[in-house]
């Protein structure tokens, strides 16, 4: 398994959303993923399985699996790709590879420099420059949430 995020879950998602919304959130963000945890994420939003069941599938205990669950979540949770994305322009193609890998993968920094044969610096920049442009997102959408 690879080398997850250590990072905290950005904002999580909207309150005012319905259960059956944010189910259908995650089901959408989950096609994003990739591997096992595509599959996870499908056997409980998709199948209904349950985690003990999933457990005893994969022979691991049931916690080591609900952790699993809960950061996979957590970073579906995370609105940092899905903003960069609707501002493409703001963003070149390899930035936005880089946001999905680190936000929606769970990659960390040295595992992306390692796997796309960046920079370092080059990574971590692109991974900031995500996280400041979601928050201004967030506080413009803010100011005029409170205005109207």
């Amino acid at each position: 398994m690879g080398q997850r995020n250590r990072q905290p879950a950005g904002p999580p998602l909207d309150k005012t959303l319905s259960p059956r919304d944010v189910r259908e959130l995650l089901r959408l963000r989950g096609n994003l993923l990739t591997g096992e945890d595509r599959a996870l994420v499908a056997m409980v939003l998709d199948g209904g399985e349950t985690v003990r069941r999933i457990a005893t599938l994969a022979a691991v205990s049931p916690s080591c699996i609900a952790r699993r669950i809960r950061a996979i979540t957590q970073r579906l949770a995370d609105p940092t790709y899905s903003v960069c994305l609707a501002s493409r322009s703001e963003f070149t193609l390899l930035e936005l590879a880089i946001v999905k890998d680190h936000f929606v993968r769970g990659l960390s920094i040295e595992r992306i420099h390692c796997n796309r044969n960046l920079s370092y610096h080059r990574v971590r920049a692109t991974v900031r420059k995500a996280r400041e442009y979601t928050a201004a997102a967030a506080e413009a959408a803010q100011a005029n949430e409170q205005k109207g």
